[in-house]
């Protein structure tokens, strides 16, 4: 009964040291965003958003990184269809010093999406609530940290290409310590057979345009709080090359398939790393 008694404490005790080495290599990110627009790939989705996400990251090989999280959407006047909860998962890679690859998968969930509607012309559709997206990309540690992506979204049969440059500047020097400024551009194209989602019958099939361009810059001042902790304040800009789409009938009911062409708002955030 000893001998079991001290073999069970010593399993446990090995567990416990186990599971104490494992939570000090992991990493936890925060982030509660306010945007006076929620753009994405050049679409204005609606008015007014709250992004708030969370991120968990964890060591593995060498030069390895596997991470997950979730991110999220929310339209703070009403309840949009377009409201948004992600949950991903992914690993990133140092395959150089110069080159680090990452790749993943993301769950896209609309909150508020009706199972089934009608549009402007009394045409049923059904929205597609929820769809799956894989995505490579890499990233180079050199001046204006360049990076690629290329998404896909099985369900939506949708294509995004994507590149992106940033820059930093240290301010501290010049104003108070811990302030600085960063700057970034990025353009990309995209290319979708349901755009937003959106299912027509077979009987009233969309036809128009359903690929572009979009491009975009952003400036955000941060300041850094602590150690954990930076505010962030900033303006950005996207504009779309997306013409208008006749959904159903040959009518442009619906506008652009990607909104708005020229969008500009702020935003505000908190973020923590722990």
């Amino acid at each position: 009964m000893k001998k079991l008694l001290g073999i069970t404490v010593g399993l446990l005790s090995a567990v416990g040291l186990y599971a104490d080495d494992i939570a000090s290599d992991l990493t936890l990110e925060t982030s509660v965003q306010f945007q006076t627009e929620r753009v994405f790939r050049g679409r204005n989705e609606f008015h007014k958003a709250l992004t708030p996400q969370v991120k968990v990251g964890y060591p593995v090989c060498d030069g390895g990184n596997v991470y997950g999280g979730v991110d999220s959407a929310l339209e703070l006047k009403g309840m949009s269809v377009l409201n948004q909860v992600s949950p991903y998962l992914g690993i990133l890679w140092d395959v150089t010093e110069l080159f680090t690859v990452d790749g993943g998968y993301k769950h896209r969930f609309h909150t508020a999406m009706p199972k089934e509607g009608r549009d402007l012309n009394g045409n049923i559709i059904r929205p597609e609530r929820s769809s799956n997206e894989i995505y490579a990309g890499v990233i180079a540690d050199v001046l204006l940290e360049p990076s690629l992506y290329c998404f896909y979204d099985i369900d939506r049969k949708e294509i995004a290409v994507e590149g992106r440059v940033r820059y930093n500047f240290d301010l501290s020097q010049y104003a108070f310590s811990g302030l600085g400024v960063n700057l970034g551009a990025k353009i990309g194209f995209d290319q979708a057979d349901k755009p937003y989602g959106v299912a027509y019958k077979k009987e009233n099939p969309g036809t128009g345009d359903k690929s572009y361009c979009y491009y975009g810059v952003n400036a955000d001042l941060i300041y850094e709080l602590n150690n954990n902790a930076r505010a962030k304040l900033g303006v950005a800009f996207e504009g779309n090359s997306a013409k208008k789409v006749s959904w159903v009938n040959g009518n442009d009911e619906d506008s652009q398939v990607a909104g708005n062409k020229n969008n500009l708002w702020l935003n505000a955030s908190v973020d923590c790393a722990f």
